[in-house]
Formats: structure tokens, sequence, C-alpha cells
């Protein structure tokens, strides 16, 4: 061989090799974390933005819709599924997942391998120089790529139902903190009725005492409840920025940012009926927890998922082959060359990896099983205690009925002349009691009936849309 030809085989080998090492186009980019870049990005967060209104239109609102005159749950839902960032942390880990997948489908490719030598002659060889030229092609055997990518699409979809069940949860706790808010201002209306009330009584007592009827001791014991009433109120009119702070944490706004917008309000007896209504005609809760709860989804994906890495640990058994093609001039010969390698495994078939995959299949087994035990047993309580809300309910509104009918005894008595004011005044604060015990059991049931939703992951009132998620786009339905 001519040195020429064994120039053009050396740089052969040296071009190969510096293709084979090109082949990577993508680049490092760094993305530093900036502490105050997030501030401002999480402060400017704005509902009015156009950014904003075009989602919205997205989720199928028309423009003259927008912007909204009143803030109901849907409506600060959709403000969270855009705004909030927890659910960024779970399509994050969502396309980790989807990138896990496209991993898992990639096959090995060759590998490209070369030497050069140079000798003394001292075995007279023809040449001094030897090139070698060598691919190794892999082989893998046992559908293991198939079984792999079996894997991952389970695993990804475990993190696509993650993402919806962050979205329920992020609306269910809207649910929980709006209803505090209503429920807030139903009290502080009830409360003040009662403070003025008490306010009258007291009056009236000082009045009495002055004139000499009544003793200190008395108009002290009215006074000390006259007080306790008006801390009652203080301390709803004190929570009342601290649930429109827990809201406005809630959807992903400042306080400032949220606080321009104007909730909907409550109409309370018409929620109960919807509700009750709802419940009633909803057979099978129990079944349609078990069938439709994300986490229940989720957990039945994860078992897939440890199926597969059985499957996968089982095709291991049978080890892969690699072909090594090659081609070499050495010392003034050439040769060329096939080779054939492979693992032997004879004492040890992947048993430990096997048995492995088998346990962790059996905790997803358990961890199923236990979630289910525990979705019936928190449904059950649910159930009981809305039931008992509503025993409770009709109990006070009997109490009500009766509390109204001694009411207009008193009235016509005082209009009479049999009786004076002050036994008319401490009538109405028992009839004002009477009505708070109402409200507190009417919320108390409200929660209740959350509770329930939240168990069955479907929304109780018809006007009121769950979250769904398709095509890795979260959305109302």
């Amino acid at each position: 061989m001519t040195s020429a030809t064994q120039s053009k085989i050396l740089f052969a080998i040296l071009g190969l090799s510096l293709l084979a090492g090109g082949c990577a186009h993508e680049k490092y980019q760094a993305k530093p974390l900036d502490s105050a870049s997030v501030t401002v990005k999480l402060t400017n967060k704005d509902a009015s933005s156009a950014e904003f209104k075009a989602y919205l239109i997205e989720q199928g609102y028309a423009e003259n819709q927008l912007p909204f005159a009143e803030w109901g749950l849907n409506e600060l839902t959709l403000c969270a599924l855009y705004f909030h960032p927890k659910l960024d942390v779970a399509k994050a880990q969502l396309a980790l997942a989807n990138a896990a997948l496209n991993s898992a489908n990639q096959q090995q490719g060759p590998m490209l391998g070369g030497r050069v030598a140079h000798s003394n002659r001292a075995n007279g060889d023809k040449n001094p120089w030897a090139f070698g030229l060598d691919v190794e092609i892999p082989i893998e055997t046992g559908n293991k790529r198939q079984i792999r990518v079996e894997e991952a699409q389970h695993l990804a979809e475990a993190a696509r139902i993650d993402v919806a069940d962050v979205a329920w949860q992020l609306r269910s706790q809207i649910a929980k903190d709006l209803l505090r808010y209503h429920e807030n201002i139903a009290l502080q209306k009830q409360l003040t009725g009662e403070v003025n009330k008490q306010n009258e009584l007291v009056k009236i007592l000082e009045k009495r005492v002055q004139l000499g009827a009544l003793s200190n001791t008395e108009l002290s014991v009215a006074k000390l409840v006259q007080q306790k009433a008006l801390f009652a109120l203080n301390s709803e009119f004190t929570k009342s920025a601290e649930i429109r702070a827990a809201l406005a944490s809630d959807v992903g706004l400042t306080d400032e940012k949220f606080s321009q917008n104007n909730l909907k309000l409550l109409d309370l007896e018409a929620t109960l009926a919807q509700q009750a209504a709802q419940l009633n005609v909803s057979k099978n809760l129990q079944e349609k927890a078990l069938l439709n709860r994300l986490d229940i989804r989720r957990s039945l994906e994860k078992y897939a998922a440890a199926e597969a890495k059985i499957k996968l640990e089982v095709a291991k058994q049978t080890p892969d082959i690699s072909l090594s093609p090659g081609f070499a001039f050495e010392f003034g010969d050439s040769i060329w060359s096939l080779g054939f390698s492979t693992l032997l495994n004879l004492i040890n078939k992947n048993q430990t990896l096997i048995a492995e995959a088998t346990q962790l299949r059996e905790i997803e087994g358990a961890q199923f099983e236990a979630l289910q035990a525990k979705i019936i047993g928190d449904l059950s309580q649910s159930v009981a205690a809305y039931q008992a809300g509503l025993q409770n309910i009709e109990r006070i509104k009997t109490q009500q009925a009766a509390q109204l009918q001694y009411s207009q005894k008193l009235q016509r008595q005082f209009e009479a002349g049999l009786i004076d004011r002050l036994e008319l005044t401490q009538n109405d604060l028992s009839t004002n009691l009477l009505e708070q015990q109402l409200l507190n059991a009417q919320f108390n049931n409200l929660k209740a009936a959350l509770a329930i939703e939240d168990m069955l992951q479907i929304p109780l009132n018809a006007d009121q849309n769950t979250v769904e998620i398709d095509n890795n786009i979260i959305k109302i339905q």
C-alpha cells in the first residue's frame, strides 16, 4: 500500500471520528433564577390583562361577556388555572414525563471505532502502518424497547392525571374559601342585628335602673352579653380581610389585584335546595367516587407501570446482542471481521430485579386497596354528616315556626298593652338566636356537601362545571 493510500485511510478514520463527535447540535443554554424577576412576575399578574381575556375566549366566553361583572366559583377557578404557579409545577412534571416517554422510544444507535498503529518492522512487515475501522451494532432482544415505552406511557398518563388533580384541588380550595366568604357576610349581617337588639335592651334596662325599678346586677349581665355580641361581630369583620387574602392566594393574584373583582352573592336557600335535589337524584355515590376520582385513576396507571416494569425485568433475562463488523489494514494485510457479543447471565437470571419489581407491584396494589377503603370510609362519613345536617336544619325550622307563633302572640299582647317593650325585645333576641343557629346549620350543611363533592370530584350544582384535562390543556367543561 502506498503512503498516499495510507494517508487517505488515516484521514478517513479521523474524519469519521470527527463526524461522530459532531452529531450533537443542541447547545447548553443557561437559565439562572432571579428572585427579583420572579417577584415582579407574580405581582404583575392581572385578571384584566389581554392575555387572560384571550384565555377566557379560548374557554368559550364571548367578548361581550368580558370582563366579568361578578366572580363566582367558575370564574375564580379559571383565574387560578391561568395564574396559579402550583399548576405550572404539575405541567412541568408532565412535560418531564413526556420527555421520558420519548427517551424510552429511542433505539440505541451504532458505535463507530477506529485505530491506528505503527510497527518497527522487526518481523519483516510489508508495511509499518496498521489501520482499523469497527462498527458496533446493538440488537435489543425480548421486545424491551416496546415494554419501556409501555411503562413510560403509564407514568406519563399518571403525570397528566396529576395536572388535572392539581386543578381540581385549586377549585376545591376556592370553593371552601368562597363559602367562608359568604358565611362571613351572612354572620356579619346576623350579628349586626343581634348587637342592635342588645343595644336596645341595654337602653331599656338603663332607664329602669335610673327609675329604681331594676338592679345594676341585671344591667351588668345585659352589658356583658352586649359586649360578647359586639366582640363576635368585630371578629367577623376582622376575618373579612383574611378570607379575601386567602381567595387572592387561591387564584394566584395579589390582594390589590384581587380586590378589583366583585364577588357574586350567594343565594343560600336556592343553593341548599339545588344541592339537596342533586344528592337526591345521585345514586351509587360510592361507585361514582371509585370510578371518577383522579387519585384512583392515577393509582391504576402506576399499578400498570409496575406491571410493565416486571415485564421489562423478565425480558432482560434474555441478554441483548451486539454485532461488530470491521475492516483492518494491518502491516500490509487487508482483513475483514465480524464480531458477536452478549452478556452471559447463567448464574443470576435477573431474579433480584424481578423480585424487586414484583414487590413494587405489590406495594402499588396495596396502596390502591388502601385508597379505595379510605374513599369509601370518608364518603360514608360525609354523607352521614350531610344527612344529619339536613335533619338539624329541619329541627331548627320547626323551632322557628313555633317561635314565630309565639312572637306574633307577644306582638298582639304588646299592642294591647299587656306586656312592655322589654319582654318584646328579649323575645326578639331569642328569635335572632334561632336565626343564627339556622344560619350555622345551613352553612355546615353546605360544607358537608362540599366534602361529598370532594369525594366524588364532581360538582353538585348544575351551574358549576368541573375541571377536565384534554391534550395537556386544562379547561372547564
